[in-house]
Formats: structure tokens, sequence, C-alpha cells
């Protein structure tokens, strides 16, 4: 018996009995929506971590710390960290013995500034920002570390900095009391009832634009911060000696900024609200603050930063690195445990929606069993027509895949449907949906935009509901191979029934 012959057969018998058939059918299709759509809840579930992870910074970043001393930024906030007994000391030879470990892209050393500054920019000084973050790196790392510029270029003369994404924002208005411009720094978004959108916040044009500004630092061992502040906020001591000796022993620094860093608090807090300066030159500056420092023979650093080639080396580099005694901080073990969290509520999910497969596939069976009892007389003149055994077992067994195959495809469809309107109602309702992208009049455009986003996602946008193109094809694949596999009982059951009984029958 041909293929095409048997697919015919299978046609006609399936539609004999349409009642059942498109019963057993929908029992498949909602156990199909059940599994893809518990599943997909699962994988929103993972996209949200990820996109988590993905605001954190670079996740590749290995931070290196001495025993006793502090795990930089990331400490505090769910990363990992390690211990060691040895007490050992960040030098400039700690940091070229990073640089030979297998899978590390780049080493820097960073120095924080430890003492209180202020800086002056505008004609007057006008415009203050006090307590000002300070960090040095070393800035031919600066690509291999990852750092990126938003705007302008890296410092080559001396005196050349670099300055935070967000520091414009920090300086007050000296001649208003005080006053600073106001910004969301990039974060959240308000939502547009005209637009049916949610729109980032409008920032504040800063006083002044960072690229080419010319900054005068004050610093000392002593400096208490700018007497405008200490007024400002009734924090300011009194004309004691010791305040004159304390003022006398400042030391002021021009700077002019050339390029403006991306936000990443992973690589320091000052690439957001600070600046950041060759560490060399930040050693000049702390050695006129502090003469004592200039005569030390080696520097002890605060931390240093290693990056990873990329987050899978991220746990052999900590291995090594912890074998040299220091301690080590990263985002490895909370990105672990997300994606075991994440990785079980699909297993459960997944588990839910299989019970209905699992009864889908319990009707299956049924409608097969009744299909052989009622065909045996059939059966029987097939064999005596001289059919082969095999192409009766695939007879059934087709109408069975057939089946699973239907539902699954049936199913995956309606699952897509289901999938995208959680999506619109959870971008409706719940936020995190239609990017400043959107058509600004809130008609068409915005709706398509929706149901564009609702189905591909974007980096603005938070899916509930996540339907890869491989849970589709599983789906399809597992129902199928369900309806073939509670299908083989009745199919061996049809070919073992003797041909001259199956002929006496009179069913």
């Amino acid at each position: 018996m041909r293929f095409g012959d048997i697919l015919r057969l299978c046609r006609q018998n399936l539609w004999r009995r349409k009642s059942r058939t498109i019963l057993t059918v929908l029992g498949v299709i909602v156990g199909c929506c059940s599994i893809v759509l518990m599943i997909s809840l699962g994988q929103g579930i993972n996209e949200q971590n990820e996109k988590m992870l993905k605001s954190m910074g670079d996740l590749s970043i290995v931070t290196v710390y001495t025993n006793g001393g502090y795990g930089g930024m990331m400490m505090g906030s769910g990363a990992s960290s390690s211990s060691s007994s040895q007490d050992v000391k960040l030098t400039d030879e700690s940091v070229e013995s990073f640089r030979s470990v297998p899978g590390v892209a780049g080493v820097t050393p960073v120095m924080n500034y430890n003492y209180n500054s202020s800086a002056r920019t505008g004609a007057g000084g006008r415009y203050l920002y006090d307590y000002v973050q300070i960090m040095g790196i070393d800035m031919s790392q600066f690509d291999q570390m990852g750092f990126k510029l938003k705007d302008g270029s890296m410092p080559i003369r001396d005196g050349e900095v670099l300055a935070g994404e967000w520091l414009a924002y920090d300086f007050m208005d000296t001649l208003k009391n005080g006053e600073m411009r106001e910004s969301s720094r990039g974060e959240g978004c308000m939502w547009n009832n005209d637009t049916a959108q949610c729109e980032p916040y409008e920032d504040e044009d800063p006083y002044f634009k960072l690229i080419g500004t010319q900054l005068t630092l004050t610093t000392g061992a002593n400096y208490q911060g700018d007497p405008y502040t200490q007024n400002l906020y009734g924090t300011g001591g009194g004309s004691s000696s010791a305040g004159n000796a304390s003022e006398s022993q400042n030391v002021t620094a021009d700077m002019r900024i050339t390029g403006v860093t991306v936000s990443d608090y992973n690589k320091g807090f000052a690439t957001s609200d600070g600046i950041v300066m060759d560490l060399k030159s930040l050693k000049e500056l702390i050695a006129k603050v502090d003469p004592s420092v200039a005569k030390q023979r080696t520097t002890n650093y605060d931390q240093v930063l290693v990056k990873a080639q990329d987050m899978a080396s991220v746990p052999e580099v900590e291995s090594q690195i912890k074998a040299l005694g220091y301690e080590t901080s990263s985002y490895e073990d909370l990105r672990k445990s997300l994606e075991e969290q994440s990785r079980a509520i699909q297993l459960i999910l997944g588990g839910i929606g299989a019970v209905s497969l699992l009864v889908a596939a319990i009707g299956i069976a049924n409608t097969m069993v009744m299909s052989v009892t009622e065909r045996t007389r059939e059966i029987g003149i097939m064999k005596a027509l001289g059919c082969y055994v095999r192409d009766i077992r695939v007879m059934f067994l087709t109408e069975a895949g057939a089946i699973g195959f239907l539902g699954g495809l049936i199913g995956c469809i309606i699952s897509a449907i289901f999938s995208l309107g959680i999506n619109i109602a959870g971008m409706s309702y719940l936020g995190g949906g239609m990017s400043s992208s959107s058509g600004g009049d809130g008609s068409s455009g915005s709706i398509w935009t929706m149901l564009w986003q609702a189905t591909v996602g974007g980096d603005d946008v938070t899916r509930y509901s996540v339907i890869p193109w491989w849970l589709y094809a599983f789906a399809i694949l597992f129902a199928t191979l369900i309806g073939l596999l509670f299908g083989f009982g009745p199919a061996n059951k049809a070919v073992k029934i003797p041909a001259l009984d199956a002929i006496k029958n009179s069913e």
C-alpha cells in the first residue's frame, strides 16, 4: 500500500466520525495551549531577569580587592564574593599578574580620590559641585575594559579629564540660592493618555555643556567643602585658627573635560556622577595634597577591575584570581541564581501544562481503541486482500499522529493569540511598553506599534509571555509524538486480530 493511499484512508476514517475526532483534537488543543502558555510565562520571567541584569551594567567585570578590603560598587547588591585568608596587596605587580590570566580581556587599577573636593565652573565660578567623586583608571585600558564614550574624545594632555554622564546635573547655581536642574537620569517613563504610550521624562537643559568645560577643582587633606555649601546648609564652621590652617593647605587644579562616559555603576559611580581621570594624573594630584604619599615606593590600589572575555569566562577568571590570594566579587552568582529560579519556574509551569496534554493523550488512546473495535471487519478484509501488517499499523499510527499534529498546530496558533493578548494587556495596564518611537497621534500607528512590540519585544518593552520559535516546534512535535505513542497500543491490537475472526465479526 502506498503512503498516499494510507493518507487518504486516514483522512476518510477521521472524517467518518467527525464529532469524536473534533472532540479528541480539541483535547489536544487545550493541552498544547496549556503547556505552551505556561512555558511562555516562564520565558517572560527569564527575559525580564536578563533585562534587569543588563541594566546593572557590564556583567563580565570582576572586581578584585584585598582581604579586609571591600567589594567595590557591587557588594551588597546580590553580587557573589569570595574571601581569602592571605593578607595581600594590590600593586602594579598584581595588575600585571591578572593580565596573564587566561580569559582576561582587560585590567585596570581603580584609585578613588578619598579627599573632599569641590568643582566650580562658569563666569566667576558661578556653578558649584561640592564633594565631587573622582576616580582614576588606566586610560590605555579604556576600550579593553568596556568603558564607552557617550560624547567627545579621550584625554590626551595633562589636565584633561572625562566627565560622568550626568555630572552636569550635579552642579548648583550659586547666584540662584543653590538651584539645580532636574533630570530623570534616563530612568522611568510617564504614561501619556493622549498618545497611549509611555514617554521618557523630559530633562531640563543643564546649565552648561560638559564638553570643553573648564573646571577649577579645590581640595586638600583637611578640606571640609566649599564655604557656599556649608553656609547654604548650615554646616559651616567658624573662622578659627585651625580652620585658617586647613584653608592654607588647600590645593587647586584646573581641568578640562574632553569627553563624557556612558554610565556604568559596575565600573564606578564616577562614570555617572563624577570625574574620571588618568591614574597617573590622579597620583600627581594626591601627591600635591598629601606629600607623604609621594614618598611611598609602591602604590596600593583600592581595587582592580578585571574584564573577562565573555560572561562564560567569568567563573574561571574568578577562580584563578582567588588562587592568587585575592578576594573577588561579580554578578556571576546572582546570574546563576536567577537562571536556576527561572528554569525551576518553567519546569513547574510546564509540568502543570503537561497534565492537560496527558489527559488529551488518554483521549487519543480512547479514540483509537474505539476505532479499532469498530473497524475489526475492515481490518480482516484488508488482511484477506493481502495488505501487509505493517501497513495496517502505519495506518492507525498515522491517524493517531494526525490527531496530535492537528491539535498541536491549532494549539500553537491559539497560544500565539493568547500570548499577544497577555502582552498587550500587560503593556496597557501594567506599563513597560510603547516606547517613544510609537506613532504620535495615538491612532493606528500606535496600535500597530503595540502589536509589533508585544510580538517581538524590544529594549524598552516588558513582555510577560514570550514564545520563542523553538517552543512552537517543540509543542507540535511533542503533540505528534504523544499521539503516536498513545496510538501504538491500539495499532498493535489491530494487527494482532486474526483475519478470519475479523471477517466473521458482524460489527
